[in-house]
């Protein structure tokens, strides 16, 4: 009886902790990410979702340009963190312009969410490896929300790693969403 309590007790114990996993370095492990492992991980106690866009206008390659990052609700990673995923959807993603007038949605392969921090990392259907690194500004994100977007400040600040090529200072500045 008092092993299956101490076992009980730990669990419970190590249930109410945070595990922060950084996505890993391009071409490291993340793409053995499968769901229900840790490669998936939130902890935000904000409402951070909606939508992102760029400030700048070209960030990225001569294929793909950053215009947005997306985060989704907290069911929908709980949900995505459960395994139950749909296809061309998920909590963490970024929107490219492709050449030629078309848009690409990389989703996530790996995240880490926090209410200071959005990591992920994913691939483009080119196979590009893409890493997404940002600080989040919650006086930025709190002001653009009263004022149903358009704040003035970046509510987010990125490092965005797209194959071999890295951009830092990226702002992103939030929209409720599409």
């Amino acid at each position: 009886m008092r092993p299956t309590l101490l076992l009980m007790t730990a669990a419970a114990a190590l249930a109410g902790c945070d595990v922060f996993i950084a996505p890993a370095e391009p071409g490291v492990g993340a793409d053995e990410a499968r769901p229900g492992t840790a490669a998936f991980a939130h902890s935000q106690t904000e409402d951070l979702s909606g939508s992102y866009p760029v400030g700048e206008a070209q960030v990225g390659t001569a294929d793909l340009r950053l215009r947005s990052l997306f985060i989704g609700q907290t069911p929908d990673f709980r949900a995505w963190e459960a395994g139950r995923r749909t296809a061309g959807y998920a909590p963490v993603m970024l929107e490219f312009s492709t050449t030629g007038g078309g848009s690409e949605r990389v989703a996530a392969d790996s995240y880490s969410v926090s209410d200071d921090r959005v990591r992920m990392t994913g691939r483009s259907a080119g196979g590009e490896r893409i890493t997404f690194d940002g600080r989040m500004d919650v006086g930025a994100l709190a002001t653009a929300r009263r004022n149903l977007g358009g704040g003035e400040a970046a509510a987010v600040t990125a490092t965005v790693r797209i194959g071999d090529r890295t951009v830092s200072g990226v702002r992103l500045y939030w929209n409720g969403g599409d």
